[in-house]
Order: structure tokens, then C-alpha cells, then sequence
């Protein structure tokens, strides 16, 4: 069975002590799909085995748990640890790049060819955070600014999952998340990556690590398809438009006598 990736972008994973994991998704149920391959199709038509007969059980992809890097706890890991000399296009210096954003080498961060840095120092660009011997927010959009005046790691780069050390690291990734509009969320990635063959993971193989590289790659795809390339001053332009036809559109379904459809909060970044 396969854990929807929309579903999963929407959800929060928990890890317990013993390595198990859930799905908790307060605001939606959890859809899980299924799909049948070309050998079931084909035996399809075979007889059923009897009823008292069991079967085996598919074989389930295991999770790829890491070991911490304990290179990360420097405070100067973020501005003195390698990035770029990889398969994974990116560079401290200057604003994100076409070539940065492109769907192939988002696909990477899914191969694990990106690092936990290159993936936090792609989307510190994109966010507006600029380079000079140091992080500085010379271009961070002003709402992400008043609250994260450094760039905040949105992965966990030390992988130590206690509440200490990891907290901070969930919560930064839950505003990230939190900073995509809901009509938004869920598509981008199933998208841009199906091409590739992803379709999505599957719950016995989650991690946080696996998770948050997921839900940085839809905030990454989000960014180059609604805000990049835009002035602060188009964008609240084009959000001010946009919230005009929300409310007209509200209007007309009130007086249709029409439920109000319920949308979760969204805190912008701009």
C-alpha cells in the first residue's frame, strides 16, 4: 500500500522509542491507495488459493535510518561545510538559479544525492537569505524575517531525534510548511516528480529526514512556480487580486445558500 504524497505533506510523522512510526493527520483523513501490478492483473483470472490457506505477507520497504553527523552541531557548519561538488546543483553564492530549481535537480534531494545543507542552503536562497562570509537576510521576505532573522535548519542535520536537539529543527519545518497555501500544498510534488517514477513513499520506510526532504522539495516547487521572479510589491499585488475573487466567491456561495468551505490558516512568507 502507498501513502499519498499529498497526504503525507499534510501529516506529521512521529517516531516512537521502540522505531515504530504513525501518520497523524488531524484536519484530513489519511488516504491510502492501492494499485494492482501487471502480475496480479494477470493472475487474476487464476482460481482463488482456499480461504484457510495463508499468504505471505508483501515485503515492505524498510526504512533507511541515518546515523547523526556530528559535524552539524558546529555552529559554523552552516557556512564552512562542503556544498555543490556533488551531483546536487547549488552554491551559497548569490540568489537561486534556474538551474538550481529545475524539476531534475529537486529529484536529487528524493535520490539522497543533495546533503541535509544543500537542501537547507537551496532553501535559505530561495527565502532570501544571501551569502557574504556569513547568512545575512538582506533579502528575506519580511514576514520570515521577523521571525527567523538567521536561517533556520528545516531538516534536522544532526539526525539526533531527542526534543532538545530536534525540536527546533521540526517546528522551523512546520512553518515552512505552514507558509504554502492550501490549494497549494499537495500538488506540486506528485507532479513535477512523477516523471521521474516517484509516486509517493511508503509508511514502513518514513523517517523524519525522508519526510522533511519531501516537504522541503514541495516548498521549493511551490517557490518557483508562484513567487519566483516577483517584486514584494507584485506579490502582495497579486495576493490582494486574489483575495478579492476568494471574497466574491464566498459571497456569491452564501447567497446560494451554500456551506462555507473551511481552509487552514496560512502564514505567508511575503
Amino acid at each position: 500500500m502507498k501513502l499519498s504524497i499529498s497526504t503525507l505533506l499534510l501529516s506529521s510523522l512521529f517516531l516512537l522509542q521502540d522505531g515504530s512510526a504513525f501518520v497523524s493527520a488531524p484536519s484530513r483523513s489519511i488516504i491510502i491507495s492501492t494499485r494492482q501490478t501487471s502480475f496480479l492483473l494477470a493472475e487474476a483470472a487464476s482460481p482463488p488459493p482456499p480461504a484457510n490457506e495463508k499468504q505471505p505477507a508483501a515485503a515492505q520497504p524498510k526504512a533507511i535510518i541515518l546515523d547523526p553527523y556530528l559535524p552539524a552541531a558546529d555552529p559554523k557548519y552552516k557556512v564552512t561545510g562542503t556544498v555543490g561538488e556533488g551531483d546536487f546543483i547549488v552554491s551559497r553564492s548569490g540568489g537561486p538559479t534556474d538551474e538550481e530549481l529545475t524539476d531534475e535537480n529537486l529529484y536529487r534531494i528524493i535520490e539522497r544525492k543533495a546533503s541535509d545543507l544543500e537542501v537547507n542552503t537551496l532553501v535559505w536562497k530561495c527565502l532570501g537569505y544571501r551569502f557574504d562570509q556569513e547568512w545575512k537576510p538582506e533579502e528575506v521576505f519580511p514576514k520570515w524575517k521577523e521571525r527567523f532573522p538567521e536561517p533556520p535548519d528545516f531538516i534536522g542535520m544532526q539526525r539526533i531525534y531527542s526534543k532538545e536537539i530536534d525540536g527546533p529543527s521540526l517546528r522551523n519545518n512546520q512553518s515552512l510548511v505552514r507558509s504554502i497555501p492550501a490549494e497549494n500544498k499537495a500538488s506540486y510534488l506528485k507532479k513535477h516528480m512523477l516523471p521521474f517514477g516517484f509516486t509517493g513513499y511508503k509508511v514502513s520506510e518514513l523517517t523524519p529526514n525522508l519526510t522533511r526532504r519531501a516537504q522541503c522539495i514541495n516548498w521549493l516547487l511551490f517557490y518557483r512556480e508562484e513567487l519566483y521572479g516577483y517584486t514584494i510589491e507584485e506579490l502582495k499585488e497579486r495576493r490582494r487580486l486574489k483575495q478579492e475573487q476568494q471574497e466574491k466567491e464566498r459571497l456569491e456561495r452564501i447567497e446560494k445558500g451554500e456551506e462555507e468551505e473551511w481552509k487552514p490558516p496560512v502564514k505567508e512568507v511575503f
